[in-house]
């Protein structure tokens, strides 16, 4: 069994980021919680649960217990057979996607990600800031409602802001912001994005003092809720939510830059290389190429590099609804539910196994995977071998394995799983 073992049970990292949800208030501890070694702290933020290889946070294994306490990234340096061939050569025998359940509790981070070239390079000239050398195209699904800022809005909702709200127009410079109102319904759609990335760009690297005494007037017109045509209630209520976690930021005024998004539980986001974004609340899974890479430029006390975002962004506009990304069934399983985004890293299974199922087979994947248990219990069977998991169990799966689950529950069984087929 400890040759080729069919699966591996995992024990996976913690991160503690102040923007996490206190206690057991989140998935995150509650998930953890279920670790036999792991114990919930009350006055603790639990943010993220990282389940991979990336050394911020490697997975442990937990199960069979003659691998136990090993790292996942040794086993798999010495089992690369795990990975499947085609993985294994297009990502220098390397697990090539990190798995995350994130629970936030406020605003974390104004930020983008670059590409892969551009990420080489930060990490060349600047390796103390940007320690990690990959790319991350991430995938978000919500679990509960989420809240976030995603892409920047249509480019008429931008202008209508920037003309009519004094305090944007004061960070942005009145000749910026002249020559942004005046951009005309017809003109390209490469003179739009200039346009918007000099307006944007003027109000992100305005002086920090000039930012804090505008935004305080700013605030305290949306807090009287009087003297304020320009903002309508949304605006408003973000704006004095955002300042009430972040005092005088920049990242308060992209209210009026960014699409503002709820995701119900089961719809996703895809946030490709070089576009805006940040998450304010919720539950949230989260798959990624395996980097920690982030270019931030406000709501954050992590350093910021403002000058590096405003440049490297694509300056798309679009509706909050073209920038939710669209799942599909899976076509040999109705209780299957795809996320493929366009990036070679990672797809992501939703698995919901009804109640009252005997034995449920998992889509075999030609790539390793890592999936979670979020609620129900069941047998994990493979051959001869059983293995009784349940939620927060997390389990590693390597390419080509046909397991089979049998549910020992009366509810319905749901996982996510994570796994890259080339």
């Amino acid at each position: 069994m400890a040759d080729r073992p069919p699966f591996l049970k995992l024990s996976c990292a913690v991160q503690t980021y102040a923007w996490g949800k206190v206690g057991l208030a989140g998935e995150v501890a509650k998930l953890k919680n279920t670790d036999p070694g792991f114990s919930v702290e009350e006055e603790q933020p639990y943010a993220e649960l990282w389940m991979g290889t990336h050394v911020k946070g490697p997975s442990v294994v937990a199960h069979p217990r003659e691998l136990s306490g090993q790292l996942l990234s040794d086993w798999l340096k010495n089992n690369q057979w795990a990975l499947g061939e085609r993985v294994a050569k297009e990502f220098s025998a390397q697990l090539p996607f990190l798995f995350k359940v994130l629970s936030i509790n406020k605003a974390l981070s104004i930020q983008a990600h670059p590409t892969k070239s551009h990420a080489k390079q930060l990490h060349s000239s600047a390796p103390d800031k940007y320690p990690d050398p990959n790319h991350k195209p991430e995938l978000i699904i919500a679990l509960e409602e989420f809240e976030g800022f995603c892409g920047f809005r249509p480019f008429e909702e931008i202008q209508r802001f920037v003309s009519t709200v004094p305090e944007l127009q004061a960070i942005a410079g009145s000749e910026n912001t002249d020559m942004f109102t005046r951009v005309s319904a017809t003109a390209s759609v490469e003179e739009r994005k200039e346009a918007l990335k000099v307006v944007f760009t003027a109000a992100m690297t305005c002086d920090s003092e000039v930012t804090r005494a505008q935004l305080e007037g700013l605030v305290q017109r949306a807090e009287r809720g009087t003297g304020c045509s320009d903002l309508p209630s949304q605006e408003r209520s973000l704006l004095t939510r955002l300042h009430g976690q972040f005092p005088g930021d920049i990242g308060c005024f992209c209210v009026f830059f960014l699409n503002f998004l709820r995701l119900q539980p089961g719809e996703s986001l895809f946030l490709a290389p070089n576009e805006p974004h940040a998450y304010l609340y919720g539950e949230v899974l989260e798959c990624m190429a395996c980097s920690d890479n982030v270019v931030r430029a406000g709501l954050t006390p992590k350093y910021r590099d403002k000058d590096t975002l405003c440049k490297m962004l694509t300056y798309i506009t679009k509706t909050p609804s073209e920038n939710k990304f669209r799942s599909q069934p899976h076509p040999g399983s109705p209780n299957v539910v795809i996320y493929d985004p366009p990036t070679p890293e990672f797809s992501v299974a939703k698995i919901t196994i009804p109640s009252g199922t005997n034995e449920f087979i998992l889509p075999v994947t030609t790539g390793p995977s890592i999936f979670i248990i979020l609620s129900g219990s069941l047998e994990l069977g493979c051959n001869s071998l059983r293995e009784e998991v349940g939620r927060g169990s997390v389990i590693f799966l390597p390419a080509c394995k046909e397991v089979r689950l049998y549910p020992k529950c009366k509810e319905n069984i749901l996982l996510f799983q994570a796994y890259c087929s080339l």
